[in-house]
């Protein structure tokens, strides 16, 4: 039976090749690290490294857990097909986020206080932000 980190990075694969046509090789790793560093990938490996010390914050609600699992997966996904900039990741996670759980969600919420003030700004104000490499 998969766990829930394969069945999260499953559906977000399916989700960013609807989007940006890419894929990625993932796997993931929880493993305590600096708590203000919520996941990392490395260059030539495909696994997310995910910090067990933020997550068990919030491993006990089923939704919240779901949707920060989402949020840090995908960003940590993003850089794995390809998209460097942490900028235009943040940009990109955000506009997922809003579209697959709502500006109103917990999910929103965490990627939102993750995003540049000035693309979130320009978003809400129905402005796409250029990217930036």
């Amino acid at each position: 039976m998969p766990d829930a980190f394969s069945i999260i990075l499953d559906e977000i694969a399916e989700d960013v090749y609807k989007r940006l046509g890419k894929r990625s090789n993932a796997s993931v790793k929880l493993i305590p690290f600096n708590p203000t560093i919520l996941g990392y990938v490395k260059a030539n490996d495909y696994t997310i490294y995910l910090n067990s010390i933020p997550f068990g914050l919030v491993k006990n609600d089923p939704i919240k857990s779901r949707e920060y699992l989402y949020v840090v997966l995908l960003h940590e996904y993003l850089h794995l097909v390809g998209i460097a900039d942490e900028r235009e990741v943040r940009k990109i996670t955000t506009e997922i986020i809003a579209q697959k759980f709502g500006k109103t969600s917990y999910a929103y919420s965490l990627a939102e206080k993750l995003t540049d003030p000035i693309d979130l700004h320009l978003m809400n104000k129905g402005i796409r932000p250029s990217m930036y490499m």
